[in-house]
């Protein structure tokens, strides 16, 4: 009990926003596997046709995958890397309100502890099973071809593992040498890729490379992300380069 209260004290405290609690998942969480989870995915994605209806069904379906995927990735990356423990997410439930996927219950567990190396394999192991389940009960919802589903998920693992250099101050080349331990126990190599920009002032960061559109430039009020794969390479490193001056 005190291991999974240090995991998501750690977890809250390095990604503000992401908040869990131990207990029961309530019948209205969402729930990988549990009866009448397709309509509460089947909800989600109404929330997002009817939101944006401009946007079409391509937004509302990546809009809806990514919400259902997200947390358990960072609640796995960020474990291991961060508190040197792998939750269990087999009863994991996941808030939604206003169809935002924000907040999650985990029953009451020891979280695995192992050195890193054999931690990155067992939540490899564990993580890409549920991302597999959680495709086919997606797509009992909305259907999302399977190399855009991984695509997506991707770009959330290494978008974790930038959050964990910032935390743990990694170099660039053991960042890299993580995302592809991750990407290769999790079956999703060449999903995502990591780009590094030299700045102004010689430092060279590294950011996402998406190979995946988001799809939020459908919206009324949308545009392209500064990573989308969408924009030309030489406009993504003007806006990028913009962006990290300011973060990095």
């Amino acid at each position: 009990m005190h291991d999974l209260h240090h995991l998501l004290d750690v977890i809250s405290r390095s990604l503000p926003g992401l908040q869990g609690r131990i207990g029961h998942a309530e019948a209205d969480l969402l729930v990988c596997g549990r009866d009448g989870n397709t309509q509460r995915i089947a909800t989600l994605y109404q929330h997002w046709r009817q939101a944006h209806p401009e946007a079409g069904p391509h937004y509302w379906t990546v809009r809806s995958w990514t919400y259902l995927v997200w947390q358990p990735i960072y609640l796995t990356l960020l474990g291991v890397h961060l508190a040197q423990r792998m939750p269990c997410l087999s009863t994991l439930g996941q808030d939604v309100q206003s169809g935002v996927v924000l907040g999650f219950c985990l029953s009451d567990h020891c979280p695995q502890r192992a050195a890193e190396g054999e931690l990155i394999n067992l939540a490899g192991s564990q993580l890409a099973d549920l991302l597999r389940r959680q495709h086919v009960e997606f797509c009992q919802v909305q259907s999302i071809h399977g190399k855009l589903a991984q695509r997506l998920a991707a770009d959330y693992v290494l978008a974790a593992l930038l959050l964990v250099q910032r935390q743990l101050s990694l170099d660039n080349q053991q960042l890299r040498g993580l995302s592809a331990r991750w990407l290769e126990a999790l079956g999703l190599r060449g999903g995502s890729e990591l780009l590094e920009v030299r700045l102004e002032d010689g430092r060279d960061c590294l950011t996402l490379e998406r190979k995946a559109c988001c799809q939020h430039f459908r919206r009324c009020d949308g545009e392209l992300c500064s990573t989308c794969p969408k924009l030309r390479r030489d406009e993504r490193l003007v806006r990028l380069r913009e962006e990290l001056a300011q973060a990095c």
